[in-house]
């Protein structure tokens, strides 16, 4: 199994409850599970891995699908804060589905609406053991459900494994017919239920969760390497701003992101005269100035969006930028935010 598709470290907080409530005799496994809770996310295969552990300890039918009935949207990451900003649960799951590759980047996903009832079909290329995939579908079940705070009952369930000897547990919990050794997990609901609301709705939040890089991306870089280190530049910004959702914009995490050695992606941004750490910069200063002149946006959020786990550390590399505070900057700023990307200073080695 490969280790180089990562999910949301929160889904382990799910297998840290069961271990707890059922009182299992799993210190070291909680152990391992609290460290992989300090990082925004975790491999899929050290994910399997924690599940079979857990299943070892607690052989039941349908674990998966018992562990994944308790999962809450916050566990779902960037993508689990964006889809309960929505208004109704049919723009929460067009957003699901168009962000997945936040949540897995070997997941791939279909949805189609067929005589008012909405049908959808996903593979996960890495985390697809039967206890990944009967996590995944129920834990999809409970994001639906906690969004629109009722109970969903599926019309249609599908598993990708061998039907198992009892299947009566599997329709006992999700509530509906269970197929096995189906091209994918499965689920179809009433197409009625997309018109629910949602009441944790933030209009503002959603637009400023799907737009957050729009202005770091405008204008291609102009280096002395060619298209090829202007290509690899791009990337490396982009992933920059999509690390900053999960809080991690190390150069590992980065580099890792990209299929990269650390060595490689070092040498090939010293290459073009640039460092790693001045590019970080000034990327969460641009996005800094973004945020900073809109007014809905506290302080505290502006830290928590560029990355930040700690908003006295935002308040220093900002003064470090500008010489003020994020307050004072504010106090002096036009009205028209700033964006757009400087590249002739995005970065340098200097920095």
């Amino acid at each position: 199994m490969s280790k180089t598709d990562f999910i949301p470290s929160g889904f382990i907080e799910t297998l840290q409850g069961y271990v707890r409530e059922r009182g299992l005799p799993a210190d070291a496994l909680l152990v391992e599970m609290a460290t992989a809770l300090e990082s925004p996310s975790v491999s899929a295969q050290q994910f399997c891995e924690l599940l079979e552990s857990v299943w070892q300890l607690d052989p039941v039918d349908a674990l998966g699908i018992r562990l994944g009935l308790s999962g809450q949207p916050r566990q779902f990451g960037v993508v689990g804060y964006m889809v309960s900003s929505c208004g109704t649960l049919g723009q929460a799951l067009a957003r699901y589905h168009r962000y997945q590759g936040l949540l897995q980047g070997g997941l791939t996903s279909r949805a189609w609406l067929k005589e008012n009832v909405l049908y959808m079909r996903w593979t996960q290329a890495v985390a697809n053991t039967p206890l990944a995939t009967e996590f995944s579908l129920a834990v999809f079940v409970s994001l639906c459900q906690s969004l629109v705070g009722r109970p969903i009952t599926p019309l249609h369930a599908g598993l990708p494994f061998t039907r198992p000897a009892d299947t009566g547990v599997y329709q006992a919990l999700l509530g509906c017919p269970v197929e096995f050794d189906c091209s994918g997990i499965e689920l179809a609901i009433p197409a009625h239920l997309l018109a629910l609301p949602i009441s944790s709705k933030d209009p503002y939040l959603l637009r400023l969760l799907e737009q957050q890089a729009r202005a770091l991306l405008n204008q291609p870089p102009r280096l002395e390497g060619g298209q090829a280190t202007g290509a690899f530049f791009a990337q490396v910004q982009e992933q920059i701003v999509e690390s900053m959702k999960n809080g991690d914009v190390s150069a590992e995490t980065v580099a890792q992101a990209l299929d990269c050695s650390l060595r490689t992606f070092y040498r090939q941004l010293s290459s073009a005269g640039y460092s790693y750490r001045g590019l970080l910069a000034h990327t969460r200063h641009t996005l800094a100035r973004q945020y900073l002149a809109d007014p809905a946006l506290a302080q505290t959020d502006v830290a928590l969006l560029l990355g930040y786990s700690e908003q006295s550390s935002f308040i220093r590399a900002f003064r470090s930028w500008t010489g003020m505070t994020p307050g004072e900057y504010r106090s002096h700023l036009p009205q028209s935010p700033v964006t757009g990307l400087s590249a002739t200073s995005a970065g340098k080695t200097a920095s």
